[in-house]
């Protein structure tokens, strides 16, 4: 029984001192520096940009997303240098994204989206709000919103995983 105890404190403090905070975004450029943003300093720090799309999962229904752009938060670090990044969501699911693919479709990172009717009836919204945060059932507080009207239909087929949600971490996979 004391064994048992033990090795769960162990699991404990050793899951602890690896779960990434949910509510931060981690960039890890080429070398060992990282940056930490939260998600105030992404909301006050960035450009915040309005993205209008459907997405792989909501058939023709858009919605309209708001985050700085991905290349805007690696362009401050020194990340900016890759050629390919992995995309770290907090279950640990991985999405490799090239820069060429980040400069020519330009994602967001969303950290909100737009009120709708919906949203004022349930209270999710006040009625003089526009945008509410996203939620975890909304894909946040991070998710990788692409273009997908800009993407080419094939690529949209294939490339599924490039929406990533609930982000954690950015990183260069050099």
């Amino acid at each position: 029984m004391a064994a048992l105890l033990i090795t769960g404190l162990l699991f404990t403090g050793s899951a602890a001192a690896q779960a990434p905070d949910p509510d931060s975004l981690t960039i890890r450029g080429m070398g060992k520096a990282q940056t930490m943003y939260s998600i105030d300093q992404l909301r006050n720090e960035f450009t915040l940009r309005e993205r209008v799309t459907a997405t792989p999962w909501s058939g023709q229904k858009t919605i309209s997303f708001r985050g700085p752009l991905l290349k805007d938060i690696l362009a401050r670090t020194n990340a900016s240098g890759a050629t390919e990044f992995e995309v770290q969501a907090y279950n640990d699911f991985m999405a490799r994204v090239t820069a060429a693919e980040i400069d020519t479709y330009s994602p967001i990172l969303a950290l909100e989206q737009k009120c709708v009717d919906e949203d004022r009836s349930s209270g999710l919204c006040s009625a003089d709000q526009t945008y509410r945060p996203l939620s975890v059932d909304d894909g946040g507080p991070l998710y990788l919103i692409w273009p997908l009207q800009e993407l080419p239909e094939a690529y949209v087929l294939g490339r599924k995983s490039i929406w990533v949600w609930f982000v954690v971490a950015v990183q260069s996979a050099q």
